[in-house]
């Protein structure tokens, strides 16, 4: 009987790389590390025996490894999320990619490279790797981290500057010239693309979901879901899109899905499957004797990687208004390279544009950096804490005071009354009805006028949604003007799909006009309808706040955890862990701001709040089994769509708070909410007790639901 290769490849990959993990863990390092050394083992650079001979297929399943790591990512970290952290990430992001583009230009000036060598390498070192870095951040436990958040949110910017970094190198290699034009054309179509994807999918994936949840079993819950990712990541690769963004947007996706966690839980054992194949292949990459032959250069650019990339991330989240720790977390937790270099390195060789010896260089590099990684993420908050206690007293005040303005010029009044929260609407009714337009200019046969009619009338309770949507808003009257006619001239562009500019904008004009003249009430309806399933569930979350550097973590109660069974007040989670038990989940049941005699009971679903340190030694008595080793069950997300926020609120002379404790402030009672910090002056209380009184001026951090919160503000 014949047998594949590829059976006997895999054969091969998985059990050299079975015993490998076993020996890492057994000398207690990162598994990755043993995986790529396992790559090494099997790869066709080392002699005497070529182990594995089917190398097509092996990066087929390594791609694969790459498509399940991202979509596990999105299932854990929604776009709710990265909506949350979204500034710091964009900020960090853009620090990194403009550093070391014009740098690395200039390091491969210094070793003499050509040009296009040159040009090359400050791409390829301007992206880290997602997927090591989720590796590492998984196997120390550390991905509920506030700044695990952040280097998640980061990544995934990169990934889109990765697929502008590609456009340009392409077209510069090919001989032609980056105009503003093309790369803002690339922009604006990179924005559609991916945020209807987003939009869409939003809209329609979670509800399906639950349907598909109330009458299928789990192996169904499985086939639609990774039927789902797989096809979002064709559709992905069919706009030249990298595959692995389209595996994150179908997982933050189905993360919006009540069934989420169990999806998760299901497809765990392909991503660890699938994602040790490709760490195994990383390895097979590497050739010693190139390595050798370049040893100064690969040397000189491992160190060059590191220290750029942790002072450029460092710096690019301190400017985002990140506390010092953090931001020193963040930059030691991105100072690497990986797959997007490949892929950069691989568009320079089908170009014949890159010398040979780029390639093995960089693989070498993001070898260095890969190993050194685990150690850096596991060691980076006692170097960020040793840094600043190093730091100058006057240094170290400044960058608090930085922290807390970039913090307070955040808005806390309710999202209603904000413009910020109409603009993105506004932005994304047109992005909805460009998709519609776009859409419909592609199935145009015959008659563009009808097709063009077609899109029109599908549209419409978006391009109503555009023009009503400061309707009664406080907004400045100028830039009310101004989304207007942008709105107009926004749909008059996408018409000129179906017709010549000289009758784009009569036609428009006169048939929105009469078409919303006619079905005016209709139209308002349908998108009133839209929004309330959708726009307004997609904004309720965007504003997080956190007092100083406490962040919302959702954690599971092991049955035999030490606080299993015990009361809240029994459990000193507060008086001696320092974090603050917001709310329970049991079952169907939401107990929100539980009394103190309540108990944690075990399955409980429980969010609580507190700073990275308060919220680890939480950890280990809550999700770890008593007398065990700390490897309890993987985190759980919220199953249900409750959104709590923190947010502050003044005391006023006139407040009816003034001169009360929280006892018997009834917040609690009343609102469902918490008070979780208070400031007086220059003193801060993270958790104040419930004797502390309440004065004039004290700015007070509370933690509800958005609604609560809003009926509780307009009582104070």
């Amino acid at each position: 009987m014949h047998l594949p290769s590829l059976i006997q490849d895999l054969a091969i990959i998985l059990g050299v790389a079975g015993l490998m993990s076993l020996l890492f863990r057994r000398i207690r390092q990162p598994v990755v590390l043993g995986y790529i050394l396992a790559g090494m083992l099997v790869g066709p650079y080392t002699p005497p025996i070529q182990w594995v001979t089917d190398l097509p297929s092996i990066h087929t399943w390594a791609e694969l490894g790459v498509i399940f790591l991202m979509f596990s990512l999105g299932l854990e970290f929604s776009f709710r999320k990265l909506a949350r952290v979204g500034v710091s990430a964009g900020l960090t992001a853009s620090f990194e990619v403009l550093f070391f583009i014009p740098l690395g230009f200039l390091a491969g000036r210094a070793f003499g490279w050509k040009t296009m060598d040159c040009i090359f390498l400050g791409a390829m070192l301007s992206i880290s790797s997602t997927t090591i870095i989720i590796k590492a951040l998984d196997e120390l436990k550390l991905k509920s981290r506030k700044f695990s958040q952040i280097i998640f949110a980061t990544l995934i910017v990169e990934d889109l500057f990765a697929i502008l970094i590609l456009v340009g190198l392409t077209t510069l290699a090919s001989g032609g010239a980056m105009s503003a034009l093309g790369l803002l054309t690339t922009i604006l179509q990179l924005v559609l693309v991916v945020g209807s994807w987003f939009i869409v999918g939003y809209f329609v994936v979670p509800r399906f979901m639950k349907y598909a949840g109330r009458i299928a079993n789990g192996e169904v819950l499985t086939l639609l879901s990774l039927g789902l990712c797989l096809g979002l990541v064709v559709f992905a690769a069919k706009f030249h899109y990298p595959t692995a963004l389209g595996a994150f947007i179908m997982g933050s996706i189905l993360a919006e899905s009540p069934l989420h966690h169990q999806i998760e839980a299901r497809l765990e054992p392909l991503r660890d499957v699938f994602g040790a194949v490709f760490f195994v292949s990383i390895g097979m990459l590497i050739d010693p004797q190139i390595l050798w032959a370049h040893k100064g250069v690969i040397v000189i650019l491992c160190g060059f990687t590191i220290i750029g990339k942790i002072l450029s991330t460092s710096l690019g989240a301190l400017v985002s208004g990140q506390s010092f720790k953090n931001s020193v977390q963040v930059g030691m937790g991105l100072a690497q390279i990986g797959e997007f270099s490949f892929i950069i390195a691989g568009v320079g060789i089908t170009l014949q544009v890159t010398s040979d010896f780029l390639s093995p260089i960089i693989v070498a590099v993001s070898l260095v950096t890969t190993f050194t990684t685990p150690y850096l993420i596991q060691y980076s908050e006692r170097v960020a804490i040793s840094l600043e206690t190093l730091m100058p007293p006057r240094w170290r005040q400044l960058l608090e005071r930085y922290a807390q303005k970039i913090g307070e010029a955040k808005p806390s009044r309710p999202v209603s009354g904000r413009t910020s929260p109409r603009v993105l609407r506004w932005f994304l009714n047109g992005l909805m009805a460009s998709v519609v337009f776009v859409i419909g200019a592609q199935f145009t046969t015959s008659s563009r006028g009808l097709a063009w009619l077609f899109s029109l009338v599908l549209s419409s309770p978006f391009i109503w949604g555009m023009l009503s949507t400061f309707k009664n808003s406080p907004a400045p009257t100028l830039l009310i003007l101004i989304l207007q006619t942008l709105s107009v001239v926004w749909i008059g562009a996408l018409s000129a799909e179906f017709f010549s500019t000289r009758n784009v904008w009569l036609a428009t004009l006169t048939v929105l006009g009469i078409f919303f003249a006619i079905f005016y009430r209709r139209i308002e309806q349908t998108y009133h309808w839209l929004e309330n399933r959708f726009l307004g569930t997609f904004t309720d979350e965007l504003k997080h706040l956190a007092p100083w550097d406490a962040h919302l973590v959702r954690m599971k109660v092991h049955p035999n955890a030490s606080l299993a069974l015990k009361k809240i007040s029994d459990s000193q989670l507060r008086s001696h862990y320092g974090v603050n038990l917001v709310a329970i989940q049991r079952g169907l049941k939401t107990i929100v701001a539980p009394k103190p005699d309540e108990r944690l009971l075990p399955e409980d679903e429980i969010l609580v709040l507190g700073t990275d340190e308060q919220l680890e030694n939480a950890r280990t008595k809550l999700e770890v089994p008593a007398e065990s080793a700390p490897s309890g069950p993987p985190e759980t997300l919220w199953p249900l769509d409750q959104a709590y926020e923190v947010r502050k609120f003044k005391i006023s002379e006139r407040s009816p708070l003034n001169g009360k404790s929280i006892r018997d402030s009834t917040i609690r009672e009343n609102y469902a909410s918490m008070v979780v910090g208070i400031e007086h002056g220059s003193e801060r209380n993270l958790n104040p007790s419930s004797d502390l009184q309440f004065s004039v001026d004290d700015t007070l951090w509370i933690v509800g639901e958005p609604l609560q919160l809003n009926r509780l503000r307009n009582w104070i």
